[in-house]
C-alpha cells in the first residue's frame, strides 16, 4: 500500500509539472460605433459598427524546446452579434504546429506571409481601423485555406516578435476538382527586424480558377518598412499587382500600390495618418487615393476611444473603388467616397 501511496504522488507531482508547462487562453477585442459614410450614391449612411474577435489560442511545452501551439478565432459583428464570416465560424485563424529552436510549422488557416507584411510592417494601423490600407491596396489573400506555413527563428508567429534576419514559406491547397494547380497558392516573405527598423518583401503568386476563362494567375509583390525615431513611427510600402489572364486580348489586373504613413504617440493619446496611392495601368485607368487621421485616446491598456476620417479620391468617377470596412458599417456594394467613425475597442 505504501508503495502505491508513493507511486500515485509521484505520478500527480509528474502530471502536475506537465500541465504547468501548458495553458490555453481567452483572448481578442470588442469593437463599438458609429460610422457615417458618404459619396456613393449621394446618401449619407449611419451605421452602428462592431467589427470585433475572440480567439482560443494554446501553448504545450513539449521539452527539448519543442512546443505544440494552436490558434481558434473567430470573427463577429458587435453590432448584431452574426459571425462575420457567415457560415464559417473560426473565419479569421484555424491552425495547429509545432516550435522549436528550428522554427515554426503551423497547418490549417493562417494568415498569408504578404498580407502580414501589410499589416504588420506596411500599416500604421494595422488593418484595425477606417484607414485599413485594404480600403485600396491588395489584400494578398489575408488568409487561406488549407495551408501549410513554415518561419524562421527570426520571426515568432505566437508573438509576432522578429530579431535579426528572419523568413516564411507557405503553400496553400486548392483541393479542387479540376486539378492540383487549381485555385492554389504559394507565397514567402524574407525581412530584417532589429532595433527601430523593421523591412521586409513579400511576394503571393495565386491561381483563382472558376471556369476555362477565369483562370486568373495572379502575382502580387509588397516591399514594407517602418522606422522608430522615438517621436514617431514612420511607414513606407510599395506593391506591383498583376494577372496572367486577359479578357479581348487586356489584361485583368495590371497595377502598383503606393502607402506612406506616420503613428505619433502623444501622453495618452496618439495621432496615426496614412495615404495609399493606386496606379492602375488598365485601360479604363481606375487610378485612386486614399488619404486619412485616426486620434485614439487611451483610457487603459485595454481600452480606447477613436475618432477617424477618411477621404478617397477616384480619377475616373466610376470606378469601383469604396470606402467599405467593418468601422465604416458599409459594404463594397453602398460603401462611399468619405467616411467617419467614432467608437471604442476594448482587448481582452
Amino acid at each position: 500500500m505504501k508503495k502505491m501511496v508513493v507511486t500515485w504522488m509521484v505520478l500527480a507531482a509528474s502530471a502536475g509539472s506537465a500541465y504547468a508547462q501548458s495553458s490555453i487562453r481567452l483572448s481578442g477585442s470588442v469593437y463599438g460605433g458609429l460610422g457615417f459614410n458618404s459619396g456613393g450614391d449621394g446618401v449619407v449612411r449611419t451605421a452602428l459598427t462592431g467589427p470585433s474577435s475572440f480567439m482560443f489560442s494554446g501553448r504545450e511545452d513539449l521539452g527539448g524546446g519543442l512546443a505544440a501551439i494552436f490558434k481558434l478565432e473567430n470573427g463577429f459583428n458587435a453590432d448584431t452579434g452574426t459571425m462575420a464570416g457567415g457560415t464559417t465560424f473560426f473565419d479569421k485563424q484555424a491552425f495547429v504546429g509545432l516550435q522549436g529552436d528550428w522554427g515554426t510549422v503551423r497547418a490549417g488557416r493562417v494568415y498569408t506571409p504578404a498580407f502580414a507584411t501589410l499589416a504588420l510592417v506596411a500599416d500604421p494601423s494595422g488593418t484595425y481601423s477606417v484607414l485599413t490600407s485594404t480600403n485600396l491596396m491588395e489584400s494578398h489573400g489575408v488568409r487561406l485555406n488549407n495551408g501549410v506555413i513554415y518561419n524562421t527563428p527570426g520571426f515568432d508567429p505566437w508573438t509576432y516578435a522578429r530579431s535579426g534576419f528572419y523568413g516564411a514559406v507557405a503553400h496553400y491547397f486548392g483541393e479542387s476538382t479540376e486539378g492540383s494547380s487549381r485555385n492554389n497558392a504559394t507565397g514567402w516573405n524574407v525581412g530584417y527586424g532589429e532595433g527601430p527598423l523593421v523591412v521586409e518583401l513579400s511576394h503571393q503568386a495565386t491561381n483563382a480558377y472558376t471556369s476555362a476563362v477565369q483562370d486568373v494567375d495572379s502575382r502580387s509583390t509588397i516591399v514594407a518598412a517602418n522606422y522608430d525615431f522615438d517621436v514617431a513611427r514612420a511607414y513606407i510600402a510599395y506593391a506591383e499587382n498583376s494577372a496572367r489572364n486577359t479578357v479581348a486580348g487586356i489584361k485583368t489586373k495590371d497595377n502598383n500600390d503606393l502607402l506612406l504613413g506616420v503613428y505619433i504617440p502623444i501622453g495618452v493619446s496618439a495621432v496615426t495618418v496614412s495615404y495609399v496611392r493606386k496606379n492602375d495601368k488598365m485601360p479604363v485607368n481606375n487610378d485612386a487615393s486614399v488619404i486619412g487621421a485616426t486620434y485614439d485616446y487611451f483610457l487603459s491598456k485595454r481600452t480606447k476611444f477613436t475618432v477617424g476620417y477618411a477621404k478617397l479620391h477616384k480619377k475616373n468617377p466610376s470606378s469601383p473603388q469604396r470606402l467599405a470596412n467593418g468601422y465604416t458599417g458599409t459594404t463594397a456594394a453602398n460603401g462611399g467616397t468619405s467616411a467617419l467613425t467614432l467608437g471604442i475597442t476594448h482587448r481582452f
